[in-house]
């Protein structure tokens, strides 16, 4: 892939990724309910996309089809491909996928605190990482190489730490050891969802930096799931933005900031504060709610937040076309929106 950042031409890796035109149901009382619908992206090596949208667009449940987590027997993909390495992951059996999850892609989940087991020492939850993808590992080395990767993850006296319980551990050292799990195996790809969420400012940024070093030295690619377009800018190669379950504009993070062709897109830069607005301004606002997943409109999902609203909106769904090289935008009034900006 070749993206093109302003006049410079910037030539990525190979592709470890690609996600294609992927729909997700969720089966509920009144009947399925579509909760994903053609969400198309790719990742490379050594490569970081940002999947941002406001909650209920679908970011986590997108993670959760790569992964193979989604709610059994509710969640069911019935459209499209996941292919890693540009193999199919959705045709591996039950035994191939719980392989491949873990060692070749792991996930930081949301909340240190649900992810690691209260009961167990941090130590046994990292060693049981070795235990299942490494099981040539003797006893010793298991516990040597978990000492080590938390050290590699910056917590400091990690032979004292190995042997603490999440609940006697900060919410930054928590999330850390998070990351030293889902690191272990040195993955292709990590998937981050929402990582700093409940983190203050000053711990947020070092695990960020954390993260950035740490793919700086393996390589690997990062899907960085996210509603804050500040992290955004700071990590992210490409950025694929989310609404109501559908992509609704990919590009990468220089044109993203310098030309937002979608209206949402431009509504959520809107929304950011600014350095050089009056300091007694109100923020800009989207206005409206997300429609609910299960009274979708006939066209546009964002037509009834939409300025741009026509009646064409109203009755046509549209899809995702490009702009440029490698930008992506699904709207009828694109042209409208450049020449209005």
């Amino acid at each position: 892939m070749t993206l093109v950042c302003g006049d410079e031409t910037q030539s990525s890796g190979h592709e470890v990724l690609r996600v294609e035109n992927l729909a997700v149901t969720f089966e509920t009382d009144t009947g399925p309910v579509t909760v994903l619908d053609d969400v198309s992206f790719s990742v490379e090596k050594g490569q970081t996309i940002g999947i941002v949208g406001e909650s209920g667009c679908g970011k986590s449940v997108t993670a959760a089809s790569i992964m193979g987590l989604l709610p059994q027997p509710y969640g069911k993909l019935v459209a499209g491909n996941i292919l890693y390495q540009g193999t199919s992951i959705i045709d591996l059996t039950q035994e191939q996928r719980y392989a491949l999850r873990g060692n070749q892609i792991s996930m930081i989940f949301q909340e240190p605190m649900t992810a690691l087991n209260p009961v167990h020492t941090i130590g046994r939850q990292l060693v049981e990482v070795y235990e299942l993808h490494k099981p040539d590992l003797a006893k010793k080395a298991r516990k040597q190489a978990a000492i080590e990767m938390l050290h590699k993850v910056g917590i400091a006296d990690p032979e004292i730490r190995f042997e603490l319980y999440p609940h006697q551990l900060s919410g930054g050292m928590r999330q850390r050891v998070v990351i030293a799990m889902a690191l272990a195996c040195e993955p292709d790809i990590l998937i981050a969802d929402e990582p700093t969420t409940a983190l203050d400012v000053t711990i947020q940024a070092q695990i960020l930096e954390l993260m950035r070093a740490l793919q700086n030295k393996t390589g690997m690619a990062i899907i960085l799931i996210t509603h804050d377009l500040g992290v955004v800018a700071e990590m992210c190669d490409q950025v694929v933005v989310m609404y109501a379950g559908n992509v609704v504009e990919q590009t990468d993070v220089f044109r993203l900031f310098e030309s937002p062709s979608h209206p949402y897109t431009q509504g959520l830069l809107n929304s950011m504060p600014r350095l050089d607005a009056p300091s007694e301004g109100q923020l800009k606002a989207i206005m409206g709610n997300v429609p609910s997943l299960m009274q979708m409109p006939k066209g546009c999902r964002f037509s009834n937040r939409c300025d741009y609203r026509t009646a064409l909106c109203d009755q046509n769904r549209p899809s995702l076309i490009p702009l440029s090289n490698q930008h992506l935008v699904r709207c009828f009034h694109q042209k409208d929106i450049s020449n209005g900006r």
